[in-house]
């Protein structure tokens, strides 16, 4: 942990970063054996360790772009013992394999950067008025139906990709169709787009907490 890293520090200063969330799927975890839970925007890997080590599912895969986020992860999946159950992905998840822009939030505020075709609200927030505090890289981008292959599972997935969400999801429909899952999705912006785009694949918003929505497309309204 670094504590110069600002979601570190508040882990470390505040007892605890997003716990009300973390218990709601620590509480799902104990009501559906999920058989995977994917951290698509892992950061730094503390929904992949939490998760990890509380065996919400026996398979974690952690994707995150940010080559500093990358290797913090590694080193919080290595110092929880936890290399023989995560995956790491070091690259940006979308619609379509190739590369995009990604802009790197300068200092310690990791959690702040952004692939540069997010939504055009967010990046205006973020680029406009900010630019001297972003710096331009580019990053391998792939989508989740491409990467992996589920049929039949049950799913734990959260997304936390800065105004990203609907490439996300674009990228993932084959995964979301077949098999049974509950998504954590941060919504900073208009959710309509979203909720539609979920809505036609079979999915309900059952909760929600802060900025965060959760969706499934269980048969039965046994997520809450």
């Amino acid at each position: 942990m670094q504590p110069s890293n600002y979601i570190d520090r508040r882990m470390w200063v505040e007892g605890g970063y997003e716990s009300l969330h973390l218990t709601y799927m620590l509480k799902q975890a104990q009501m559906h054996d999920f058989d995977a839970f994917l951290d698509i925007g892992a950061n730094f890997g503390l929904y992949s360790c939490v998760l990890g080590k509380n065996k919400v599912a026996p398979i974690v895969h952690s994707f995150e772009c940010d080559p500093r986020n990358v290797n913090h992860l590694r080193g919080h999946i290595r110092m929880n013992s936890l290399l023989d159950d995560v995956t790491v992905h070091p690259f940006a998840v979308g619609d379509v394999a190739g590369e995009i822009t990604f802009r790197m939030a300068s200092g310690n505020s990791t959690g702040h950067s952004y692939v540069a075709e997010s939504s055009e609200s967010y990046a205006l927030i973020h680029s406009e008025k900010n630019s001297k505090e972003y710096q331009s890289i580019t990053v391998e981008q792939k989508s989740v139906d491409d990467v992996l292959s589920f049929t039949g599972k049950e799913l734990l997935i959260k997304i936390d990709v800065e105004g990203y969400e609907k490439i996300v999801l674009k990228g993932m429909e084959q995964t979301l169709r077949d098999n049974i899952c509950l998504l954590q999705i941060e919504i900073v912006n208009d959710s309509h787009e979203q909720i539609e785009m979920l809505a036609a694949l079979g999915y309900e918003r059952v909760h929600k907490i802060d900025d965060d929505w959760y969706f499934s497309n269980r048969p039965t309204n046994s997520t809450q």
